[in-house]
């Protein structure tokens, strides 16, 4: 019986580690209202469309490649989620950028 109650108690400790792991982690502020970041918007997709058209928005989509060559928003480019911070410091502050 002990290793049993040993057993559960380890497990409960690393699930409440990692997931105090994974909230430090975040390095943005989540509207408990949305569960989106703060500051982020929905934009219509007739709007999105035009915007594409016009060149002012980039869509990154941040899908594992093999997912991006399936299916994708025309437009749109692939940045894996684990490659996302180092090709986000390359772009200028002003880009306005969709994330699917």
């Amino acid at each position: 019986m002990r290793p049993l109650i040993a057993g559960l108690a380890i497990a409960g400790l690393s699930l409440f580690a990692a997931s105090s792991f994974a909230q430090q982690q975040r390095r943005y502020e989540v509207d408990p209202k949305t569960k989106w970041a703060v500051g982020a918007k929905q934009t219509p997709a007739d709007e999105l469309k035009k915007q594409l058209e016009a060149g002012t928005v980039m869509i990154i989509d941040v899908r594992q490649p093999s997912s991006f060559e399936k299916e994708t928003i025309p437009g749109a480019i692939n940045v894996p989620l684990d490659q996302l911070e180092g090709y986000l410091k390359k772009l200028s502050k002003d880009t306005y950028i969709v994330f699917t």
